[in-house]
């Protein structure tokens, strides 16, 4: 079976929390998961990043609103279909995932520290900026490399503000 990086974080938050989930009731845990226990996602600091419509550009299809992701550590937008999705995480260097031994792997020179892209269920790309690892993931029919670096790039530039 194959992860996206996404979800290899997703996992990793996961571990994270599953001592503190075998006392938690299900409901409880799913919000943990997602980020839903931390707040709303429009308090979430990657979904106030982008508009389903900016996000759009990047995905080629409608998208909704940001959702939690990642234990709260990312933002996900997804088409009605879930065919298409993008998706924004930040979390501390030492969860940076780097997925050299993929098939297509590229480092990035000009991107953060460390930046790379790779396939994935569609483009991922990721980089090191100042004290934390951004990590973004497109998929779907119209999920290109460029589109993953220009979107990596972009989180990069509105952080920065």
């Amino acid at each position: 079976m194959r992860y996206s990086h996404a979800t290899a974080i997703a996992l990793t938050m996961l571990i994270a929390v599953s001592a503190q989930a075998q006392q938690t009731d299900p409901h409880k845990l799913r919000d943990m998961l997602t980020g839903d226990s931390k707040g709303s996602a429009a308090s979430n600091p990657q979904c106030k990043l982008f508009t389903p419509t900016e996000v759009a550009t990047y995905v080629g299809v409608p998208v909704g609103p940001g959702e939690n992701a990642a234990g709260g550590s990312g933002c996900s937008w997804h088409d009605s279909d879930y065919e298409a999705s993008v998706t924004v995480t930040v979390v501390p260097p030492n969860y940076f995932p780097e997925p050299k031994l993929v098939k297509g792997f590229k480092r990035l020179p000009d991107v953060g520290s460390r930046g790379w892209v790779a396939p994935d269920d569609g483009w991922s790309a990721g980089a090191l900026v100042q004290d934390v690892a951004i990590v973004v993931g497109i998929s779907g029919k119209t999920a290109t490399e460029p589109s993953a670096v220009r979107l990596l790039q972009e989180v990069i530039k509105r952080r920065a503000r």
